[in-house]
C-alpha cells in the first residue's frame, strides 16, 4: 500500500512540474524580429495588415501550439510565431 501511495505521490510532482515548465502564459515578451501580427488566428492565408517590429514590447495572452497570442502596447491582438518572442 505504501509503495502505490508512492508511486502517485511522484506521479502528482512531475506533473505538476510538467504544468508550469515553459509557460509564456500572461507575461510580457519583446519581439526580436519583424513579423507579421495575424489578427485572425495562427492559420490566416489573408496578408497581415500590421507588422511587428523588432524591440517592440507585447502582452502574451496564450501560447497555442507554435503561436503566442498577443497585445501589443496600442491593445491589438494577434498571432505570432513563439520563436520570435523574448520573455521579459
Amino acid at each position: 500500500m505504501n509503495f502505490i501511495l508512492a508511486v502517485w505521490a511522484c506521479l502528482i510532482l512531475v506533473l505538476a512540474g510538467c504544468a508550469s515548465s515553459g509557460s509564456r502564459d500572461a507575461g510580457m515578451a519583446m519581439i526580436l524580429s519583424d513579423v507579421p501580427l495575424k489578427e485572425a488566428g495562427p492559420n490566416q492565408v489573408v496578408p497581415a495588415t500590421t507588422t511587428l517590429r523588432r524591440g517592440d514590447r507585447v502582452s502574451v495572452r496564450r501560447v497555442v501550439g507554435d503561436y503566442a497570442e498577443v497585445e501589443t502596447m496600442d491593445h491589438r491582438r494577434g498571432y505570432v510565431p513563439t520563436g520570435v518572442l523574448e520573455d521579459q
